[in-house]
């Protein structure tokens, strides 16, 4: 026998909240937007950089599908592992405009925007006013030099000198002054600083670290690599080659001196923490870490300072702080958002004397 039944009619919605919600789901599709996102290259922040990127196209009425963001993540993760190899500087780039109207899609590209720190720097110098690093010198250098004796009998080589915030001072109180700079904006700089007060600072162009670069045929009392372990060096392996390189350029009793981000105890850094801390520029290590850069090396046991500590006790009162961020950097603050004195990390000046 026939049906003739007929089906039941569905229940309308009719409540204005859900009508609400269902009529503003439309309206998105109406919505036009394009932009451009610069995310870190840091391969552990894949999962995050595609979290990020799917919250705002949802924001806009386009977000994926599952078969859509393992899409999306796996070329960001290729993009990120080549970038962050290359240099914790560049950024991935994604570009993303809507279909035109009522289309629910999204057009996207990625790239990489490669940045070096020489690229970095000259940027620097173009958008922001000196004294790029602070008025005055690190008091600790300072310090250190004049522990090691007279001007005149004591050499000094800035590793990192920047534009000469520690180079020019130590020059000017008659200590025979080196410098290595990477970054040509920054040698230029110095450069120039220099020849105006008539200093004869010889500023080497060039990475440390390279093997093939020449230094001046002498020994120095004391190697300084102020604020660049700390923003530059990215593995424990470059520590172990600034140890070997600054033996060969230290007398014996010298001093190599730098700044690191060392984490505190009880702080194990995860794979997150330390490629973050690269792109942060506050690269963490550990103890452990110098113990082995340094294992078989020439050098007694290093001395630790805070240099946030030190420097606050022996800068004059209307020098604190050098500049606008130094204490939440030292602090490990850009890194990390807790209260300052609170965070895992800390920037420690960390000595060592040539055997």
């Amino acid at each position: 026998m026939k049906n003739d039944k007929k089906p039941k009619p569905r229940a309308r919605e009719t409540s204005p909240p859900a009508v609400r919600v269902a009529l503003l789901k439309k309206v998105a599709r109406i919505v036009e937007a394009s932009g451009e996102v610069r995310l870190p290259c840091a391969p552990s922040m894949v999962d995050e950089n595609v979290k990020t990127l799917n919250g705002l196209f949802s924001q806009i009425g386009r977000g994926f599908n599952a078969a859509e963001l393992a899409s999306l993540r796996a070329t960001i993760e290729k993009h990120a592992l080549l970038a962050f190899k290359s240099s914790q500087y560049s950024r991935i780039v994604v570009k993303y405009t809507t279909e035109p109207p009522p289309h629910p899609g999204i057009q996207y590209s990625v790239s990489t925007a490669h940045s070096t720190v020489g690229d970095e720097y000259e940027r620097w110098v173009n958008t922001r006013d000196p004294p790029l690093f602070g008025k005055h010198p690190d008091m600790k250098v300072m310090r250190l030099a004049e522990e090691l004796g007279g001007p005149s009998s004591v050499a000094v080589l800035d590793v990192g000198a920047g534009t000469g915030r520690n180079t020019l001072p130590l020059a000017r109180a008659g200590y025979r002054a080196d410098a290595v700079e990477i970054a040509p904006a920054l040698a230029a700089e110095l450069r120039k600083a220099a020849k105006a007060d008539k200093l004869g600072v010889e500023v080497i162009e060039g990475d440390f670290l390279d093997r093939t670069l020449a230094f001046p045929d002498r020994k120095y009392q004391l190697i300084v690599l102020a604020e660049v372990v700390a923003s530059h060096f990215r593995e424990a392996d470059e520590i172990r080659r600034l140890a070997e390189r600054a033996a060969e350029l230290l007398a014996p009793g010298g001093i190599l001196l730098f700044s690191a981000f060392i984490a505190l105890d009880g702080y194990k850094p995860d794979a997150l923490a330390r490629e973050m801390s690269q792109v942060a520029w506050c690269s963490i290590f550990t103890r452990g870490d110098l113990e082995r850069a340094f294992a078989g090396q020439p050098y007694d046991a290093p001395i630790e300072q805070s240099v946030h500590d030190y420097e606050h006790e022996h800068l004059p009162a209307d020098a604190w702080p050098p500049t606008g961020w130094f204490v939440n950097w030292t602090q490990g603050m850009d890194l990390f958002d807790f209260p300052v004195g609170r965070g895992p990390i800390e920037l420690r000046w960390i000595a060592y004397r040539r055997k």
